[in-house]
């Protein structure tokens, strides 16, 4: 059997619930379902609007309803802190109230006590193990690049596009991600696209693909279809990068027209001047569901921490064609020379080109 086991440490608070949504919880499905989702991110460089194709190799390692996984994820879940939301402990405590625009709904989501809002949390710092196992050494190796994946370029938990749950290898069997040519520390914004693209590589042979197709219908990794950059605030602290990206972002939304604020995710309220080029769809908007194109987290180089950004450009922004006529990519590129970010894996201009 080849197996490895790894200690995670997070960058900043992660904000995750299991079947019982009033604790705090890392679960192993959890984990399983996004190295499933960078599985599709990964595989569908080849297998592009092939989904049938790119089903087939996905229950073929991570299995379904009628197939057992072939890779075996668990998880020692740390224990839980309480996160208090009464004003003027919070800050003291962690910073986490000072992000109110970017985790707004994490607040929401607190339980109410002794006019003192809450919720349980796992703070920056927390470190906790993961372990895959698997008979097949294909299977494993695909399980190890969806892993990576997963924690270098993606967020955990509730509100992990927009910064929280952002982690860290701290520990454990790294060496063979080294052998794969993966990097899990970082010296340079150079390091980071290399092994991006490495990773693509790597999951192109496994999988018996070596065509890359132009673009799909749901996110990809491919060079062609994603800009994934990384954007040094001046801040030596977590929470103060991510609180001056929050500024960036936030008068960014507010300088836009309102429908061009459709294109960072649905559902979205939008009222008052400015939607009267919209008016006939603002209910089809406020009940659609779309994620955001773009996530962001934490990533240290250098142990300094710069914010990572990860965008996606897709075939179709929502299968509503309504919706999909109103939103405007060029946004997203408008925002990249907003806060000058440094492209280290793929191209802002695909946000710019026209696709039939």
């Amino acid at each position: 059997m080849y197996k490895a086991e790894f200690k995670l440490e997070a960058v900043t608070p992660i904000f995750m619930r299991g079947a019982d949504q009033t604790k705090a919880e890392i679960r192993a499905p959890s984990i399983k379902g996004l190295m499933r989702w960078w599985f599709r991110a990964l595989a569908g460089s080849y297998f592009g609007d092939d989904i049938t194709g790119l089903r087939k190799a996905e229950e073929f390692v991570f299995g379904s309803t009628g197939r057992r996984s072939r890779v075996i994820i668990e998880v020692d879940s740390p224990k839980p802190r309480k996160l208090h939301f009464k004003p003027g402990i919070i800050d003291r405590l962690t910073g986490v109230s000072k992000l109110r625009y970017l985790w707004f709904s994490i607040m929401l989501l607190s339980k109410e006590k002794s006019g003192c809002q809450f919720q349980y949390y796992y703070p920056p710092n927390t470190e906790f193990s993961i372990q895959l196992r698997s008979f097949g050494e294909r299977e494993f190796k695909i399980a190890l690049l969806t892993l990576w994946a997963s924690v270098v370029l993606g967020g955990f938990g509730f509100r992990g596009r927009r910064g929280a749950g952002s982690l860290a290898f701290a520990g454990g069997d790294l060496e063979i991600f080294e052998n794969l040519g993966l990097s899990t520390s970082f010296k340079s914004p150079e390091d980071l696209g290399n092994s991006i693209r490495r990773a693509v590589k790597l999951a192109g042979k496994l999988l018996n693909k070596n065509t890359t197709v132009r673009m799909a219908s749901y996110p990809t990794l491919s060079e062609k279809t994603c800009c994934v950059a990384l954007w040094d605030s001046g801040e030596r602290d977590v929470f103060g990068a991510l609180k001056k990206f929050e500024g960036n972002y936030l008068r960014f939304r507010k300088n836009v027209s309102k429908p061009e604020r459709i294109i960072f995710g649905l559902p979205i309220k939008l009222g008052g001047r400015g939607v009267e080029s919209i008016k006939d769809r603002l209910n089809e908007l406020k009940n659609a569901r779309r994620a955001s194109p773009m996530m962001v987290g934490v990533l240290k180089i250098n142990e300094k921490p710069f914010l990572k950004i990860v965008k996606f450009r897709t075939s179709k922004f929502h299968y509503n064609n309504k919706i999909d006529e109103i939103a405007n990519w060029k946004t997203l590129a408008r925002f990249d020379k907003s806060i000058r970010e440094i492209v280290v894996y793929g191209s802002k201009s695909i946000f710019e080109e026209v696709f039939p």
